[in-house]
Order: C-alpha cells, then sequence, then structure tokens
C-alpha cells in the first residue's frame, strides 16, 4: 500500500514565495523485494513538524517515483530559504562515492542501475545546503538490510555534507523520536544526540543548531504550570524540609508534589540518623551504638559508631601461657572414654518459619532490593541472606514494631512489598529528573553527578559508558586524534573517507597524500566524482 500526502495546497508554484520552512518524512517498512523494516513508522514525527509551521509533505511505503515527488518540494521557490528537515526512514544501499535511499519497488539494483530504483543522497544534500538556520537529515534503518547487485552493499556509507547541513543515523525508532525532539522550540542537535546513544552524529555536523528558537516574550507568571516549576527548581536548589513545605503549600497537588513530598520523606529520614546518633553518642554504650547500627548501617555516623565499639568492647583475653612439659609417668591402663561431639546448632523458632517459606533466589533478591529502596541496605542484591542482609531485616522489624529476630515471615514480606511499592515510582521519578539535570546535559562532571547520587541508577549504564569515552576523548592529543582519523580513512580507502580527513585537517601532517589519494580514486572511477548540479537534480526528481 503507498500513500503521499502533502499537508498544503500546492506542490510546486510558479512563482517565488514568501520564506518558509519545510520537511520532508518518508517511512518506508513494507519493501516488495527485501525484508519488513522494523518501528518505521514515523507519524508522530510529521505530527510535530506540522505543529511547528513547517510546510510537511509525508510519506509512507512509497514507490521511488513518489519518493521523488516528495523530496521535489523542497525545490520549490524561495527567496530566503528557511529550516529543513528530512526523515527517511527506510532500507540504503551504497557504493562508489554515494548512497542511496531506496524505493519499495526496488528489486537487487547494481550500481549503474541503484539511481534508478532509489534517490542519491548527494542529491538530497544539495537540496538542504541553502537553509538557514539550517537543515538536518535523519537516516534511519535497520540491520536487515536489502540485498543489491555487483557493485553495491547494503547500508549507508561515507557522507560529507555540505555546509549547513548536519546529518544524523540510526535505526528508524530512534531518528523517528529524533526528528520529532527537533522540531521542539529550543532543541538542540547536541541535546537530542545525547538523549539516545543509538543516534549517530556525521562528521561535519552542527551540534549546535537550533532548528525552532525557544519561544520569547511569554510572562510566566501568567501560566500556573510554568510558577509551578519555578517554585519547585527554587525548592529543589535549595533542598531543605521548609523549602519542600513552601512548595506543598502553595501545590498540594502540583506537578512535582509527589518529588516533594518524596525528598520531605528523605530528609526526615536523615534527621533520624543525626538524632539516633545524638542519643547513642549521649548514652555512650555498646547497647546504643548497635541499636544506632542496626537501624542506619550504612548511616551518616556509623564509622564512628563501629570506632566507639572497637574503645568500649573489653579487648579479648590474652591465652593462657602453656604449661611446662611434664615427664610422663607409666600409668595402668584407662578404658578409652568415647569422643564428645559438638552438639548440632539448632535453629531459632523464627530462621524455622523463613525456612517453610522455601523463599527461592529470585524471592530474595526481590526482597533485598525492596529492603535497599526502603533505606536499609544489604550491601548487594545476590540472593544470599548474610550478615548485611539479616542486619537490614532487623533494622527494618525495629522500625515497623515487629520480632526484631532477623528472619521474615509471610505477612512481614506483603508488608515490606507494600511499602517499597509506594516509594519506587518516586525514586524512579527522581532519578529521571537528576538525569535530565546532569547525564543527559552530558561532561565528565555531570555524568559523576549523577553516578555518585544513583550508582544503580536507570541510566548508571549509560553514564559509565559515556564517561569512559569522555575521559578517553580527554587523554587524546591532537596529534593522536588526526592519526585516528589518518588510519580510518586509509581503512576505507574511498574518495569519501579522504574528503572527510581533509575536512577536519586540511593542514594535517597526511593532507597532501590524502589529496593524491582522494584524485587518484576520482580519476579511477569517474562514476559520482561530486554532487549534481541543480539541472542534473531536477531531472532526477521529475523521471
Amino acid at each position: 500500500m503507498r500513500h503521499l500526502s502533502l499537508l498544503l495546497a500546492a506542490l510546486v508554484a510558479a512563482g517565488p514565495a514568501w520564506a518558509e520552512n519545510r520537511g520532508v518524512v518518508i517511512a518506508n517498512a513494507n519493501y516488495q523485494n527485501a525484508p519488513k523494516l522494523a518501528d518505521a513508522d514515523a507519524k508522530a514525527a510529521s505530527e510535530a513538524m506540522k505543529a511547528a509551521g513547517f510546510r510537511t509533505v509525508t510519506g509512507a511505503d512509497l514507490v521511488v517515483k513518489d519518493v521523488r515527488q516528495a523530496l521535489s518540494d523542497l525545490l520549490r521557490p524561495d527567496d530566503s530559504p528557511g529550516a529543513r528537515v528530512v526523515l527517511l526512514n527506510g532500507h540504503f544501499l551504497h557504493g562508489g562515492s554515494d548512497s542511496w535511499y531506496m524505493g519499495t519497488d526496488a528489486n537487487k539494483p547494481d550500481l549503474i542501475g541503484a539511481a534508478a530504483q532509489g534517490v542519491p543522497l548527494s542529491m538530497v544534500l544539495d537540496l538542504l545546503k541553502d537553509a538557514r538556520p539550517g537543515a538536518v537529515l535523519l537516516l534511519g534503518t535497520d540491520e536487515t538490510g536489502m540485498e543489491p547487485a555487483t557493485g553495491l552493499e547494503s547500508g549507508i556509507g561515507p557522507l560529507t555534507p555540505p555546509e549547513g547541513v548536519t546529518v544524523i543515523s540510526g535505526p528508524p525508532a530512534a531518528t523517528s523520536a529524533a526528528a520529532e525532539a527537533l522540531l521542539q522550540p529550543g532543541a538542540s542537535v547536541d541535546a537530542v544526540i545525547r538523549a539516545d546513544d543509538r543516534l549517530t552524529l556525521a562528521e561535519g555536523g552542527n551540534a549546535d543548531l537550533v532548528l525552532v528558537p525557544a519561544s520569547t516574550g511569554t510572562d510566566p507568571s501568567g501560566d500556573p504550570l510554568e510558577t509551578d516549576r519555578d517554585l519547585w527548581a527554587k525548592a529543589a536548589a535549595e533542598d531543605s524540609a521548609d523549602a519542600y513545605r513552601s512548595y506543598l503549600s502553595q501545590y498540594p497537588s502540583g506537578i512535582y508534589s509527589a518529588a516533594a513530598k518524596a525528598r520531605l520523606d528523605a530528609l526526615k529520614a536523615a534527621q533520624g540518623d543525626r538524632d539516633l546518633w545524638a542519643d547513642a553518642a549521649a548514652a555512650n554504650t555498646v547497647e546504643a551504638y548497635e541499636n544506632y547500627l542496626s537501624r542506619y548501617p550504612r548511616g551518616e555516623f556509623a564509622e564512628a559508631a563501629q570506632r566507639r565499639l572497637t574503645e568500649l568492647r573489653p579487648p579479648e583475653p590474652a591465652p593462657a601461657p602453656a604449661p611446662a612439659p611434664q615427664p610422663v609417668k607409666p600409668r595402668a591402663p584407662e578404658i578409652q572414654q568415647p569422643r564428645e561431639v559438638e552438639p548440632v546448632r539448632q535453629a531459632s523458632q523464627a530462621e524455622l518459619a523463613e525456612n517453610r517459606l522455601g523463599l527461592s533466589r529470585t524471592a530474595r533478591i526481590t526482597i533485598q532490593r525492596r529492603l535497599n529502596v526502603l533505606g536499609y541496605s544489604t550491601g548487594g542484591a545476590d540472593g544470599v541472606f548474610g550478615a548485611r542482609t539479616r542486619s537490614a531485616i532487623r533494622g527494618w522489624q525495629q522500625r515497623n514494631g515487629y520480632p526484631v529476630t532477623g528472619y521474615l515471615t509471610s505477612d512481614q514480606i506483603a508488608t515490606m512489598r507494600a511499602q517499597a511499592g509506594t516509594q519506587t515510582s518516586t525514586r524512579e521519578q527522581e532519578d529521571r529528573a537528576y538525569w535530565q539535570k546532569t547525564g543527559a546535559i552530558g561532561g565528565v562532571r555531570n555524568l559523576r553527578a549523577y553516578l555518585n547520587r544513583y550508582p544503580d541508577g536507570i541510566y548508571a549504564e549509560n553514564a559509565r559508558a559515556r564517561l569512559a569515552a569522555a575521559q578517553e576523548r580527554e587523554t587524546l592529543s591532537s596529534d593522536e586524534r588526526e592519526d585516528r582519523a589518518w588510519s580510518r580513512a586509509r581503512q576505507i580507502n574511498t574518495a569519501d573517507a579522504y574528503a572527510q580527513y581533509l575536512q577536519a585537517w586540511p593542514r594535517g601532517e597526511h593532507a597532501a597524500e590524502a589529496r593524491q589519494r582522494r584524485q587518484r580514486l576520482l580519476n579511477q572511477n569517474p562514476l559520482g566524482t561530486g554532487n549534481p548540479g541543480l539541472d542534473l537534480i531536477i531531472r532526477e526528481l521529475v523521471k
């Protein structure tokens, strides 16, 4: 099935037009001679483009003729071109010095026939180069690929975007979401790329590009939601119980009311830690410090409590000196007495009751995670109830008025499940909110700040990977970065690869050799030696 729609009156106007923002969204998923593309749908991106005021052409499952027709909207005269966004989800082939976006009717083309069954990306890039403040080309494809004939390979090949054009590639779901995000007021290319590590920004792209400027001239005081956000920002910055109470007094059901209540509870828990420590320090007894550690095994004063326990507990007596050996005297034979056997440890009733529950390893891991959510550290969640876990259980039992045994009953497990359920969503909200303020922005300092607060958080794995990459970049000198770029160009060994090296290092150590190699490759393969002119673009698009 084929679908192509233009969300304005005419496709091509006869005379000059006023400057306008334009966009094209094509989602090819159902190919006649290739695997179906997963997650190619781009309706949300098309709606966001329309909402942002772009003249929008959108299509799905288009044959090559209709792909050309959709892209030909970018040829309409425009005395002062506006922003441009093109999203192409589908199968791509590359060979020589170009790549092609294939129509759904493509059938195993070779290098000569690729232009008849697809649209060259060099042509699309040329259509976008005059956009202001710039243009973004998003290319979405998966690993299933399309089978080509001689001279072509599946996928997107090396691209050399002209100045002003930014190219982003990734899986279709990621590129569609990126297009939608880029059309939000104030969204930059850098922020969108950092939000999804599946996306790749081609060399030469403008990470600071903002297609839709942030809204200006609006009085936030007239918008209740903006006022809510402003007051929450102040409360979060102050991070005190009074600040959160002030926020809740004005917005008891506000956007961040759940987060404010959770933060208040956390501050109360911290105050409880300090109060119990004050009581223990005043009593200065072994029992008082043990009580503090059972409640706050990783509390603010846990190390001090351990030191005081070491000081207060009497040292173990030194072993008595061995008696001097006595001369052996002959004695009458004795009847051999049976050897005493050490009695087997008897399990307590509480331990036997827990054993009867038959908790699986998965159930024990779940209990450990719930204890951690509720503030009782188990030292990890491995399904083994060791000393740390038993201590956490005793602390939870004491807090909730149960007999302090260190072993659980079915009723206690149910209560713990209910308590953890009420805090998990709030904890996740706090995790996600703090990620947006730190890790999502990027940078070594922000990534470390997130990991310090949430070492096992939702985005912890992503943060560690980005931190490692950022630290590696910081350790590379300029010469090392150039050497890596030159090695990459030599490995790919195409005219485009050497052009990309020269774009980044026009006066580099290997610049002269790169120019010679690029010219030699262009002379050997005259096909696709450069971006076609406007006449060729028009001929291709009106076929």
